[in-house]
């Protein structure tokens, strides 16, 4: 029956929904800081499951079709993305990270799961769906392997090393115009428009302004005239975007900035390479897939920017 495979898409997708949300609750409960969605569990065991219910509650009808076993899965997949995406639970960057475990585990579901079903294992598997509920706790156990990063661009400038340095500290407003938008700030991530300095509370800070109204505390941590310039960022007095982006990683202990760096150096009368290089820190058990989207999202920032800078001070 048709309507009996389509159920265990939607069931499948739901499914996923409802551990979404018990993973990173609203409300600040004791039991839930167990469970988190940067986590083994969410990102590898969640999916499997999804990817299973299908199979499970269609069975016959889709375990007889072999495109079946690797559609459907896919199709659940897909549905708790469109959900959580419309109901505003995630963004599109955050559908972009989950999105590669996700569907890799809905493809292998199909081929690996399918002769378990066919051999009517099936109502075994059913207590899958408690697995992530169970190994969240126990994964909690294992500490987070912390290790720090470091992500550099440079660009050569055909201006003085005094030219350049005159607007580093206080970035001029870049325009719309002198700005080359990329795939992440389609998808969310915002671009930079300009940093001032300015006195906050009695505190004096390097404010960098963003598109959708974040902006990044900063303050000097060391600079050496004409030669490099250091900002430590503080995130507790940013003003943050109230997206699942900044919530699960700006704001969360999984991802800290350290801090970003300017340096210059001198190649000819008028000609001068800026670099620019940003220290971060992770925190987590997947240290290696997180890191390579920070190095992909920072390294387009990094060289977007510089070469905004270039574009505005070479015209």
């Amino acid at each position: 029956m048709k309507l009996k495979q389509y159920l265990g898409i939607l069931t499948g997708a739901l499914y996923g929904l409802l551990l979404r949300l018990f993973f990173d609750p609203s409300e600040d409960i004791e039991i839930f800081k167990y469970y988190s969605i940067n986590s083994i569990s969410f990102f590898w065991i969640v999916p499997i499951i999804i990817s299973v219910i299908p199979l499970l509650i269609g069975r016959k009808e889709v375990l007889l079709s072999k495109w079946k076993t690797i559609v459907y899965p896919v199709l659940s997949q897909i549905l708790f993305f469109i959900i959580t995406l419309s109901q505003g639970i995630e963004d599109w960057l955050c559908i972009l990270i989950l999105a590669f475990p996700f569907i890799l585990v809905a493809g292998l579901v199909g081929l690996l799961i399918t002769p378990l079903l066919k051999k009517k294992y099936h109502n075994k598997l059913y207590s899958i769906i408690f697995l992530p509920l169970i190994f969240s706790p126990i994964e909690s156990i294992i500490p987070n392997n912390t290790k720090t990063y470091d992500v550099e661009s440079s660009i050569i400038i055909e201006k003085t090393k005094s030219e350049v340095w005159a607007n580093l500290i206080e970035v001029p407003e870049i325009l719309e115009d002198e700005y080359q938008k990329g795939f992440f700030n389609y998808i969310g991530v915002p671009r930079p428009i300009k940093s001032e300095i300015k006195t906050v509370n009695g505190k004096e800070y390097r404010i960098g302004y963003f598109s959708d109204d974040l902006e990044l505390y900063e303050s000097i941590s060391n600079i050496n005239y004409l030669e490099n310039v250091s900002f430590d960022i503080h995130i507790n007095d940013s003003k943050l975007r109230n997206t699942p982006t900044d919530h699960h990683i700006l704001k969360s202990d999984y991802f800290t900035f350290q801090n970003i760096k300017y340096e210059l150096i001198h190649l000819s009368e008028n000609k001068t390479k800026l670099i620019l290089s940003c220290k971060y820190s992770i925190n987590s058990k997947m240290n290696i897939y997180a890191n390579f989207w920070a190095e992909q999202i920072i390294g387009d920032f990094e060289e977007r920017l510089l070469s905004s800078l270039k574009y505005k001070l070479e015209d």
